[in-house]
This record gives structure tokens, C-alpha cells and sequence, in this order.
């Protein structure tokens, strides 16, 4: 038929016969087919269809796949994630209407997350087009999906696994962490959301009860074009091996037609050879059963730091070299920087320290309430219940009954209590919660007095710290608590959950109030319902771990107020550093996307951030080589030793010479930047290397190391880079002059800066004193130039500006490849900081303190340009953390490895 012949039809008969071409498309391509290939197969053989016919085919098919589409478009970045791929089209463009598993699914999500569908169905759709067609001769896929902890990536990788379901996977493995509760709920969430609705063509490899054991010969059941094979395996080397050993019976032929799909869960545990023998070994395994002709990987995480640090050339290993998605941040995410706030400060204002939900832990406490490292100890070991466990247990019963109150009906509601993995003082810890639960029982019966205030007093305090108004919830009294109290006491029980126990954690029908004792099962992906009270202490020596223990992440709607956290001083400043280095490489995922480079430019950038070191010494007992790049980066100094006169006069010192030597040297004083700061302009590298040398930092100073950030100025300078910089002062425009010049013709108006509570007496911890707008602080603007008005030039979509659209703009104005110094002068008598929300303490205090300092103080930010070549690095050496505070799990893990081959053998001898 000739193409005239079509288009004297009726249009939409043409219309028709171009969309049923388009599909024919699809499913070529769905085969694995190139998109080009299927179309010249159209004018071939059985259609014979006119070349004009088959490209409007081929364009219908690409308008429906939204290959012509970039993602993210071109633009302002996008508020709902990213993706960094290695190719621009898409074999598949969503489900199709008469796919079998995805629409029964889809229907179970739509009565439950009605508002999240569209995203989960969208980004769903998108790993799975960025993957392999399962038609392909050969299939050789790694990709990465990088969600947040507690917020929805089971619900993404079930509807991935019911859509490679519907293409055509036949063999879905999903590797499951490495215990056996979190292995029991992803089998059980997946049988009931994607099995239970289409049993007919799904054949269980595993059970809720059973991990996989050897089992019926695989030729028959993988040969079953229609039948879907699943299996929940923990990654555990006994059950890996029994997974390979079985597929290894597969004849060649049958491997050859079947597309297997892995899914691993928490994929930065366990799967990543980090030269332990356990996880070298599960790595092992894991590539093993990539080995196979046709055998897609998707990796699932929310702590992307071992993943992305994998050696991207080693092609058999699992670095995600195909794809990398980030998923978007749920609007009503409980999330770090909810709790923990931003590094970022306005002048006039204190930085945001996130919600004041944190309690720290005294060092007797912690004492008191952590085993022994040694484990031959613990059979001997009392624990006792701090008065800081006892405040966490009874603000959950209070906070349970009053979120149970608001709600008007009942909920599960969770405790963690975090002391330690070893899975032998689990029961102890929880005697001792028991025995404590039992005590507030008898005195709540009783009315006691000294109860009742104690409970009235934590409930007075906690309730001014966190007002239930800042999440417009409802605002109870201690007397409608206290009239329910008992109630919720008398239904709370300490559960255990390791390797070792019985009696599991178990959400049933019946609302749960536990208490929820553990280790590693606790720190990995188990979910804990209703999560309102953490007592945590535990110190990992994996720095991804730590961030994975944030079980606290998740969703709180109704009860945000509520939810408290007790912790160790120093634990919470590891969550900071390391929620900024994961929030810092989301953001380079974003732009690298942005700027359509694949996942193997990206390792680099991650593996030389300056606040890496916290990674490597964390995970590492000595002082280990490591390298570091300042290119793009903005380091800022937050610790100062406040009470050391000479020090804070030694680097007062340091400032006011490089000012006089820069002006000896006939470079003239300034106003720069929009707000006309006193600076410098154009100082040359040799001055600025002389001021660092001479600058004192904090030795506890992580990511302002400056041994570190000297070596690296100097290598730039070898390469004729960083040779120019601009020196900006930051100064209070409503401030008066003081007497400190520092060097410059007129005293300086001072910054207000506050100090973190609780106090230290040698340290002062500002956590912030540079604003991301003071990256631009040197560029001459025009006065009529306001930040809203830059804001809407480089991010039209409203989206808060950030350091990527300022870095281009100093490109744009010139000053690209100039680095920027920025002094802060801050007055040793800050105080009269004022902010609407300002918190209050147990005893009244602020949380933010008066700085009190003997001397004014000198801050530091520097902003670095782009360096010429992204790989330039230093290296450095990064220190060991406390030994003593940190534990090893590998004799843990090996002890649960252990018990499981015996279950397996057990499982195995009962089948024959």
C-alpha cells in the first residue's frame, strides 16, 4: 500500500494505523532491537510499510517513549530528583494497558499513597527504562537509585519489579540485607502487594519463613515464558552460594532465555568489597550471579558513599556505571536537615539548627548503659538505667498517649534503644527496660508524687522546647496526658531483635507499644513503626552505617513535636558532617546530570570532598593516605578556642599582615560587591600561602584542614592556577566601627555570631558563619540588583539559589578562575542575637549562648574556583578516631552467618 493510499483514509484511521505501527515499535524495541532497527524492520518482510509511514511511526514511538526529552530537562534543576545515564533514549516509555503486574499494584498504591502515585509511578518508570531491554541477546546492567532512609524506596523497587515483570524478567532475586527480620519484611511486603494479586504467574523461591534452600530443578521453571520466579535472599554467603549452585544447574540454553533481574536493598552494606573477608566474599557472590548471559543490577540506598566509591574501571564489579537515580525528597519528609539544620547563615540571624529535639547523653550515662566492648565481658555485666534512658522511656509513654490522643484512636508506636550490636547484651538491656517499665506501672497505679512531678516537669520542658503550634497540631495539657497515662503504660513491652532472638519485632493487626532493643537489624532498613523516642550511643566504625541508623527519618505527620532523640554530644556532630557530605552528593548527581555526564565522571568529585576524611577515619582504626580536592568547594572555620587570648590574637595578627604586605605591594583598599565590603582585589597566591601558614585552626577543624588546603593551593599555583585572589571582609551594616582595623583605614563594624549550647569550656562551636551568598561577595553589581532579583535570573522556577548558579555567575561576570577569601570579624561580646523562634533549655538557657570570648574573633571561608582539571587532589593523612568508642561487627556478622547455615542445612534436610 502506498503511502497516498494511507492518507486518503479518514485521518484518525491514519492516526490509528501509525500508533499500531509505533506499538509495533515498542515491542520490537522491548525485544532488543535498536530503535532503528525496528524500524527499518517495518519496510521489511510481513509489513512492506512506505519509509514515510514508518518515520511518522518512529516519531509516534519516540513522543510516547519521551526519548526526544533530556532528563532533567535543560533549565533550573528540577525539584523531584535526577538521573545521570549513558544514553539519552529509552526503550521504554511506562506500562502499557493491558500489562499484567503492574496495574494490580498500581491499584493497591492508589487507595493507600494516592498523592505519591504519579511520582512513585514515574520514577519507577524511569529505572526501568534506564535499564536493559530483557529481549537483548546479552544483558550486562549496573544502576544505582539513591532515596533518602525511611522514605519509600520498597514502594519504588516493588513497582520496578512489577514492571521487569511485565517486559519480560523472569527471575527477579531481591538481595535483602543481612538479618533475617529485615529479609522476613521485604518478603512479606512484597507477597502481599505484588504476589497475592497475581499468584498465577508467580512461583515463590522463598517464604516469609524460608530463605532460599535448594530447591525444584530450574530448567522447567525458568523455561515458563509466562511464570515470574522470586526469591528474598539476605545477603549471606551460605544462601548466596545455594542461589548460585541452583542456577548453576540450569543448562546453557535456559540461561540464555532468561533475563534475570537483582534488586539489592541497602546496597552499600555488605555488597561492596571493602577488603573485610565477609563482604569481599558476599561480593564475590553477588558478581557471580551477575555472571550470567542476561542479568540486570539495580542498587537501592540511601547512604550512596561505598557505592560510588567503587572502582568504576573494573567493568565485572558492581559500580553503577549505567545509570544513577536520585529520587526525589517527599514533601513531608522528616529528614537531617529537619533535625539537624543547615550550614548555612544570614547576618542578623543564628544558623538553623534544625528542631530541638536532640538530648545529649552524659558520659556517665553512656557508661552506665553501654556493654563492655570486650564480648567475653558481658556475661558479666549489670546494666543499670541512666537517668537519661529513664527520661527517653518516659517521655515515649507520654508522647505515645498523646499522639494516641490527638489521633482519637490507636497506632503503633516504637522505642530504639541503640547500645551496642553484640546481640548477647540485648537481653540484658532489655531486663532492664522491663524491670524500669514494670517500676512506673506500680508508682502510675499508685499516684506517686515524686512520679507524677517527674513526669509533669519532662512534660513542661519538652513541650516549650518543641511547641505543638510549630506543626499546628493540637496542644495538650500535662493533665489530659497524665489521665491516659497508665493505659499506654500498661501495654508497653521491651522486644529484642538480633540474630539470636524468638520472639521478633512484629507489627500485627493489634496496635504495638515496644520498646525495641538491638543492634544490627536496627541500624538496616528495618522499619519501625511510629517511631517517637531513640536512645542511641552505639558508635560504628562504618561512617555510611551511622547515617543509616537514622531510623528517626521517615514520616511523623501528626505527631513532628513529639518525637525526641537522645544521643551523644559527639555522635551528633558526626550525623552533621555526614548528612552535609550526603546532601552535598546528591547535589553533584544533580548537576552532573544537569551536564549530561555519566556515572563515571562522577567518582572523583566524591572521593576527594574535604569532609571525607570524616569517612575514612571513621572507617578506619589507624590513620590512613587519602586524597582531597578543594575544587568548587567552600570550607569554612567554626571552631575557635574563645577563652585563648594569644590565640585569637595570633590570628588577628596574621589578617592585619597580609592587609598592610598586600598594600605595600600596591594593591588598594576597596569597596566590593554589591554591599560595598572593605577588600582587596587581585592579592597574589604567595601572600594568602603566607597568611594560611600563619592562621591558627581548631585541631578538631574537619573540613578546614589547612596542611591540606595549602598543598592544594600550591599545586594549582604550579599550574598557573589560583594565582589571584580576592579578599572580602564581612562586615554588620548596622553595626557600629569598633577599634580592630585589622590592617584596613577604619574600624570594622562586627559580626554577631552566637555559640552552640550546651557550653564548653575551651571550645566555642559557631557551625556555621558563611552564607552561601557570600560566594558573590566580591562581584560589582549594580545597586538596583537584589538578591530576589539574581534569584529569579539564575533559578526562574523559585527553587533556593545555591552554590552551583553562583559559581556561574562569577564565570559570567569575569571572575571565574579567581578564589575568594572571605574574613569574618565577630564580636567576642555576641549576645543580642534575636529570632522569633528562639528555643529555651531545661533550665532556661537558650540553646544558643552568649560567645563571651576573650578576644574578638577571625573567621575564615574560602570559596574555590573550578580547578582546570577536576581530578586535581592532595593528599593527606586522616586521622584515627577514638578506638575505644568505636565497634567492630564483623565477629557479629560471622557469629549470625554461623547460625544460618545451620538453618539451611536444617531447611535442606527436611526437604529430601
Amino acid at each position: 500500500m502506498s503511502i497516498d493510499e494511507f492518507r486518503s483514509e479518514a485521518d484518525d484511521d491514519y492516526a490509528a494505523v501509525v500508533k499500531e505501527l509505533a506499538e509495533q515499535i515498542e515491542v520490537t524495541v522491548r525485544g532488543g532491537l535498536s530503535i532503528a532497527a525496528a524500524t527499518n524492520r517495518l519496510q521489511q518482510g510481513y509489513f512492506k510499510v512506505p519509509a514515510e509511514l514508518a518515520t511518522a511511526a518512529r516519531a509516534e514511538y519516540e513522543r510516547r517513549m519521551r526519548i526526544i526529552e533530556i532528563w532533567p530537562p535543560t533549565g533550573p534543576f528540577p525539584d523531584d530528583g535526577g538521573a545521570i545515564n549513558t544514553r539519552r533514549s529509552s526503550w521504554y516509555g511506562g506500562p502499557k494497558d493491558d500489562d499484567y503486574f503492574w496495574p494490580a499494584l498500581r491499584s493497591r498504591l492508589q487507595a493507600e499513597i494516592p498523592d505519591a502515585l504519579m511520582a512513585v509511578d514515574e520514577s519507577s518508570s524511569r529505572v526501568v527504562s534506564l535499564g536493559s531491554a530483557p529481549g537483548q541477546e546479552s544483558i550486562d546492567s549496573r544502576g544505582l537509585v539513591l532515596g533518602y532512609v525511611q522514605s519509600g524506596k520498597t514502594t519504588n523497587f516493588m513497582s520496578v519489579i512489577a514492571k521487569a515483570a511485565d517486559v519480560g524478567y523472569r527471575l527477579i532475586i531481591v538481595l535483602s540485607g543481612i538479618t533475617d527480620n529485615l529479609r522476613k519484611q521485604t518478603q512479606d511486603r512484597l507477597d502481599d502487594y505484588i504476589v497475592q494479586p497475581c499468584t498465577q504467574r508467580f512461583h515463590l523461591l522463598t517464604t516469609s519463613e524460608h530463605d532460599f534452600s535448594t530447591t525444584t530443578n530450574p530448567n522447567a521453571l525458568l523455561n515458563s515464558s509466562d511464570l515470574r520466579l522470586l526469591a528474598i535472599v539476605k545477603k549471606n554467603p551460605a544462601r548466596l552460594r545455594k542461589l548460585n549452585a541452583w542456577l548453576k544447574k540450569a543448562s546453557r540454553a535456559t540461561l540464555a532465555n532468561t533475563p534475570i533481574l537483582i534488586v539489592d536493598d541497602e546496597a552499600d552494606q555488605a555488597s561492596i568489597d571493602v577488603g573485610n573477608k565477609r563482604q569481599s566474599t558476599i561480593n564475590k557472590l553477588i558478581r557471580e550471579l551477575l555472571s550470567h548471559p542476561k542479568s540486570a543490577y539495580v542498587a537501592y540506598t540511601a547512604t550512596p558513599f561505598a557505592n560510588l566509591l567503587v572502582d568504576p574501571s573494573n567493568e565485572s564489579d558492581l559500580y553503577p556505571r549505567d545509570f544513577i537515580v536520585s529520587l526525589p525528597r517527599p514533601a513531608a519528609y522528616f529528614g537531617a536537615e529537619r533535625i539537624f539544620g543547615t550550614l548555612d547563615v544570614e547576618e542578623g540571624q543564628d544558623p538553623d539548627d534544625g528542631l530541638d529535639i536532640v538530648r545529649y547523653i552524659p558520659d556517665d550515662d553512656v557508661s552506665l548503659a553501654r556493654p563492655p566492648r570486650n564480648k567475653d565481658e558481658i556475661d558479666d555485666w549489670v546494666p543499670d538505667v541512666p537517668t537519661s534512658l529513664r527520661h527517653a522511656v518516659i517521655w515515649f509513654l507520654m508522647a505515645t498517649t498523646a499522639r494516641r490522643i490527638r489521633a482519637g484512636k490507636m497506632a503503633h508506636s516504637s522505642m530504639l534503644v541503640h547500645t551496642s550490636m553484640r546481640a548477647a547484651a540485648h537481653e540484658k538491656t532489655a531486663d532492664a527496660i522491663h524491670d524500669l517499665l514494670q517500676d512506673i506501672r506500680v508508682d502510675l497505679s499508685r499516684n506517686e508524687p515524686a512520679l507524677i512531678q517527674e513526669l509533669k516537669d519532662l512534660w513542661e520542658s519538652e513541650t516549650r522546647r518543641v511547641p505543638a503550634t510549630t506543626f499546628e497540631n493540637a496542644d495538650l495539657d500535662f493533665e489530659e496526658v497524665r489521665a491516659h497515662i497508665l493505659s499506654t503504660a500498661k501495654t508497653a513491652r521491651p522486644v529484642v531483635d538480633n540474630y539470636l532472638s524468638n520472639d521478633r519485632l512484629h507489627y500485627g493487626e493489634n496496635p504495638e507499644t515496644v520498646i525495641v532493643v538491638g543492634g544490627n537489624t536496627l541500624s538496616r532498613g528495618l522499619t519501625l513503626e511510629g517511631l517517637i523516642s531513640s536512645f542511641f550511643v552505639r558508635a560504628s566504625s562504618a561512617y555510611d552505617t551511622l547515617l543509616q541508623m537514622g531510623r528517626w527519618f521517615g514520616y511523623r505527620g501528626g505527631y513532628e513535636d513529639l518525637v525526641r532523640i537522645w544521643m551523644t554530644e559527639e555522635l551528633k556532630k558526626w550525623f552533621v558532617d555526614l548528612a552535609t557530605v550526603e546532601a552535598e552528593i546528591r547535589r553533584e548527581i544533580e548537576v552532573y546530570a544537569m551536564e549530561g555526564k555519566t556515572p563515571k565522571d562522577l567518582p572523583v568529585r566524591i572521593r576527594t570532598h574535604p569532609q571525607m576524611a570524616i569517612t575514612s577515619a571513621a572507617k578506619m582504626k589507624k590513620a590512613i593516605k587519602a586524597h582531597v580536592s578543594y575544587s568548587e568547594r567552600r570550607v569554612q572555620t567554626i571552631l575557635f578556642h574563645h577563652q585563648d587570648s594569644a590565640w585569637l590574637k595570633t590570628n588577628q595578627q596574621a589578617v592585619e599582615t597580609l592587609v598592610k604586605r598586600a598594600k605595600r605591594s600596591g594593591i588598594a583598599e576597596e569597596k566590593l560587591g554589591r554591599q560595598k565590603y572593605p577588600g582587596l582585589r587581585s592579592v597574589p597566591s604567595t601572600l594568602v600561602l603566607d597568611f594560611l601558614r600563619q592562621y591558627q585552626t581548631h585541631e578538631d577543624a574537619r573540613s578546614f584542614d589547612l596542611p591540606s588546603i595549602i598543598a592544594y593551593v600550591e599545586k594549582q599555583n604550579a599550574k598557573a592556577a589560583l594565582t589571584d585572589w580576592n579578599v572580602v571582609f564581612i562586615t554588620r551594616e548596622d553595626a557600629p566601627a569598633s577599634d580592630m582595623k585589622l590592617g584596613l583605614s577604619e574600624g570594622l563594624k562586627l559580626l554577631r555570631r552566637r555559640k552552640l549550647g550546651p557550653e564548653e569550656p575551651a571550645t566555642a562551636n559557631l557551625k556555621a558563619i558563611a552564607s552561601t551568598w557570600d560566594r558573590i561577595a566580591d562581584i560589582d553589581l549594580p545597586e538596583n540588583v537584589t538578591r530576589e532579583s539574581i534569584t529569579a535570573m539564575v533559578s526562574p522556577n523559585g527553587r533556593r539559589i545555591d552554590d552551583k548558579q553562583l559559581l556561574d555567575l562569577r564565570v559570567k561576570r569575569g571572575q571565574g578562575e579567581s578564589a575568594l577569601l572571605v574574613v569574618y570579624p565577630i564580636n567576642k561580646d555576641s549576645e543580642d542575637l534575636r529570632r522569633s523562634d528562639q528555643r529555651t533549655g531545661d533550665s532556661g538557657e537558650t540553646a544558643r549562648l552568649p560567645l563571651d570570648a576573650a578576644d574578638h574573633l577571625v573567621g575564615l571561608t574560602i570559596f574555590f574556583p573550578a580547578a582546570t582539571d577536576s581530578a586535581d587532589a592532595v593528599d593527606y593523612m586522616s586521622a584515627a578516631l577514638h578506638p575505644e568508642y568505636l565497634e567492630d561487627d564483623s565477629d557479629e556478622l560471622e557469629a549470625a552467618d554461623r547460625v544460618d547455615e545451620e538453618r539451611a542445612e536444617i531447611e535442606e534436610s527436611s526437604r529430601r
